[in-house]
């Protein structure tokens, strides 16, 4: 498979013969910005999620229900020197409030940096991201984690007319802080992952283009070396562009995750994604997506769950500056082996009876229906009402969660 993938990738570069490097201009636009000395600049101040929500703690029974927001602030900044190199930073901290629970109150940050170096064969770039989240309970994990990130990446990229060849080598390192009830969480996830990725595209049409994917991984936790693993995957896909009637990307092909460990469960079969927007007229447009990923899971006795999912959104035009937009998703999340979950908040370890046994597998549903007003082309305000809800094999995780959030966008 290895061999086939480089040979189909070669074969891409057979076509053409003279190279010719991509521009700063595609990769660095400076629509948006202004001068600030030597940079060029472009803030921003977001207000989101802001309103009620009915289950701050994703709990079952008696819910704790809030009212909730989010500021958000950031900048991006960068600097071009002549026709051959920039560095770009960006900066976004946002800082997440609750009215009566003021201990869930917290800042998060992400900072990103990229710089690109251009030359007749192509270019050579370095991209790295520093990200620190605390998470809301989610699909599996019914605790307010912190998650730390540290991705860095580096690679080669040539560019040929119609005709594209690109190298990167990846380092990330995740790591999970948590409080009483989720010890578990670091163990199982805490982990850094080094990558290889080798990626082929080719114009077929004016606005659509192939693209040939091998990625190559090898996952070492930090704490469980049970758990460390390998995976492999080859792909292909299309990515249409943003001027046609139809655009975003399209992704499919196969993946291996296999671990060291004879015990643990491996994985073999098609993984994909798909993020695409059909515009029926300059009024109406419908947006759908999908996933399949495999992603490493904190319960017992299985390295990774299966994650499947799909939704829609179809936004439609009322009047000059308003308008609607109304969505539904849906996901499947299914653990291959059989494990044991909490049937309370917190159990005891060394007590099997607070445990239930059995496969598990979540089915998750959201409804919601929004609206915005378009004050320019930089300020926005928008109402969005939601449903979520999780329906699990085991009957304990069920949840429902209503919530009522306002948007307000400024770009300087």
């Amino acid at each position: 498979m290895r061999r086939a993938c480089l040979i189909m990738l070669l074969s891409l570069l057979c076509a053409e013969n003279v190279a010719q490097a991509s521009t700063i201009e595609q990769d660095f636009p400076t629509e948006g910005t202004f001068h600030w000395g030597p940079f060029r600049v472009r803030p921003f101040l977001l207000l989101r999620d802001t309103g009620y929500d009915s289950n701050v703690f994703l709990e079952d029974g008696t819910a704790t229900s809030d009212f909730t927001s989010t500021g958000e602030g950031g900048l991006k900044m960068f600097s071009l020197f002549r026709e051959r190199g920039a560095v770009q930073v960006e900066e976004v901290l946002d800082y997440v409030w609750y009215a009566s629970n003021g201990s869930l109150s917290h800042f998060n940050n992400t900072f990103r940096s990229r710089g690109a170096y251009y030359f007749k064969p192509g270019v050579v770039f370095a991209e790295a991201t520093l990200l620190s989240l605390r998470e809301r309970p989610s699909t599996e994990i019914d605790y307010r984690v912190r998650r730390y990130e540290r991705t860095f990446g580096t690679g080669w990229r040539f560019v040929w007319p119609h005709t594209g060849l690109q190298f990167r080598l990846g380092d990330d390192l995740y790591n999970y802080e948590t409080g009483p009830g989720g010890e578990s969480i670091p163990k199982a996830l805490n982990r850094v992952e080094k990558r290889i990725t080798v990626t082929g595209t080719r114009q077929l049409l004016p606005k659509t283009t192939l693209l040939l994917e091998w990625e190559a991984t090898r996952i070492d936790f930090v704490e469980g070396d049970d758990l460390d693993s390998s995976s492999r995957r080859i792909s292909t896909g299309f990515q249409l562009d943003p001027s046609a009637f139809i655009k975003g990307s399209v992704k499919g092909g196969y993946e291996t995750l296999e671990p060291d460990t004879s015990f643990l469960k491996d994985f073999r079969g098609f993984v994909g994604d798909a993020a695409l927007v059909y515009r029926f007229s300059g009024l109406t447009s419908l947006a759908v997506r999908g996933q399949r990923q495999v992603a490493f899971t904190t319960a017992l006795n299985n390295l990774y769950y299966l994650d499947d999912s799909y939704g829609a959104t179809l936004a439609q035009v009322l009047a000059e500056r308003v308008a609607g937009e109304v969505g539904i998703d849906r996901q499947k999340v299914d653990f291959p082996v059989d494990t044991a979950a909490c049937a309370t908040r917190q159990c005891d370890p060394n007590d099997p009876a607070q445990f239930v046994q059995g496969h598990r597998t979540d089915r998750l549903r959201s409804y919601f229906v929004g609206a915005n007003y378009r004050f320019s082309n930089l300020t926005r305000i928008g109402l969005r009402l939601g449903v979520w809800e999780r329906d699990s094999s085991f009957d304990f995780l069920n949840r429902h969660r209503m919530t009522a959030q306002v948007i307000y966008a400024y770009n300087f």
